[in-house]
């Protein structure tokens, strides 16, 4: 597997365009589209992009296809989600996280009286306390 594929390898696993690839590594879209459509090869600074946006990307996988495409640190055992990108790391760390119960305290001199509901066209509906 050559720069181009291992690099179109992980446009996919990021399940992104390579419109928003480019975005998020800050290059010129078109330069991308070359580096797809194999006119280019992708330059060193290309590569050093790539690596900081994703700093658990392997760079001997990315510039020379060996090992693993996501590394983990040294000494540390690889944890379940060390295989995923950053982001995608991030928020289902986030999402794992206990919420704690949210607190309800009682209004008792408040009563809902009217409710708007509001649609994409520009309508709306609305209902009030004991009124069909």
């Amino acid at each position: 597997m050559n720069e181009r594929e291992r690099i179109e390898v992980l446009i996919q696993t990021l399940n992104l365009s390579a419109r928003q690839f480019a975005e998020q590594i800050r290059i010129q879209p078109g330069t991308i589209s070359n580096i797809m459509a194999g006119r280019n090869k992708p330059s060193l600074d290309v590569m050093q992009r790539i690596l900081e946006k994703y700093p658990t990307l392997s760079p001997e996988w990315l510039i020379a296809g060996r090992g693993e495409m996501w590394r983990t640190v040294p000494g540390e055992d690889p944890q379940l989600f060390d295989q995923l990108p950053p982001d995608a790391k991030a928020a289902r760390l986030a999402s794992m996280q206990r919420k704690e119960e949210p607190q309800t305290v009682a209004a008792p001199s408040k009563q809902i009286t009217k409710i708007v509901v509001y649609y994409s066209d520009n309508t709306f509906e609305e209902y009030f306390k004991g009124i069909k």
